[in-house]
């Protein structure tokens, strides 16, 4: 684990849908390190929410795990709600959670999956970032300032066969966000997405090792993308370094996209 000690997010309070793995867990780290109190999102792994928690103790920060279906407004409402009793207003929202679970999320050509399958997939996505941005955005505005990073993906912008609803929730979430930007930007609440490619996380374990290394050969810099390389994103995006950057799409692929 990076063990680097900043400040810049001292006093800051980070909720992190989905923390409890992946780009998530490495988010909540990251942030953490900062100096961020974080909340740890998590929608059924209770343990792997509350060792990201512990595990950020240790190291001294602030933490702590709450459990929320982010499809479900009732449930962020109560989410939100908690996380302001405990460590205080929301002032970064890291809406990384998908609503969907991963396996369900490639239903296959269009053409030949149901038609609510896939627009199952679309609904769940803008739920899990528009629930959040609800629940937690209005008081940004209030306070007058923010930071909102979305988590999409680079299919957003292309369409890999078999992955068309999994393209068409990505490219509605981008759609979303660069509205809010818009929206709440006089404000002095800024909003992004970063847009990562084949990340070796634990869902990437399912991706067979050919994919892997095909896709790794077909970046840049010849090598799979992190969690940890997404998260230092995220990181930047939320904080003063980046005042000047609201709407952005940042594209964390390797180079994919431009070779």
């Amino acid at each position: 684990m990076d063990t680097r000690q900043r400040t810049e997010l001292t006093g800051k309070v980070a909720l992190i849908t989905g923390g409890s793995s992946g780009i998530g867990a490495a988010t909540a780290h990251l942030l953490a390190q900062e100096g961020a109190a974080v909340v740890v999102n998590y929608r059924s792994n209770e343990a792997a929410a509350y060792q990201v928690v512990e595990e950020i103790r240790a190291q001294g920060g602030t933490a702590v795990a709450l459990q929320a279906d982010v499809t479900r407004a009732d449930e962020v409402d109560r989410m939100a709600a908690a996380a302001q009793e405990e460590v205080g207003p929301v002032d970064i929202l890291i809406a990384n959670a998908a609503g969907v679970d991963s396996r369900t999320a490639r239903p296959g050509p269009l053409l030949k999956a149901p038609r609510e399958q896939a627009l199952h997939v679309v609904e769940a996505q803008l739920n899990a970032f528009l629930n959040p941005v609800h629940a937690l955005v209005p008081g940004m505005t209030e306070r007058g300032g923010g930071a909102v990073v979305a988590v999409g993906a680079s299919l957003s912008r292309r369409s890999p066969e078999g992955f068309g609803a999994l393209s068409m929730s990505k490219a509605a979430l981008e759609a979303a966000a660069r509205t809010l930007a818009r929206e709440v930007g006089p404000a002095g609440v800024r909003v992004n997405l970063v847009a990562p490619g084949l990340i070796l996380s634990s869902l990437a374990s399912r991706v067979p090792e050919k994919v892997r290394t095909d896709n790794a050969n077909r970046t840049a810099v010849k090598r799979n993308g992190t969690p940890l390389d997404v998260a230092e994103s995220i990181a930047f995006l939320v904080s003063d370094r980046s005042s000047y950057l609201t709407g952005g799409y940042f594209l964390v692929d390797g180079g994919t996209a431009m070779l």
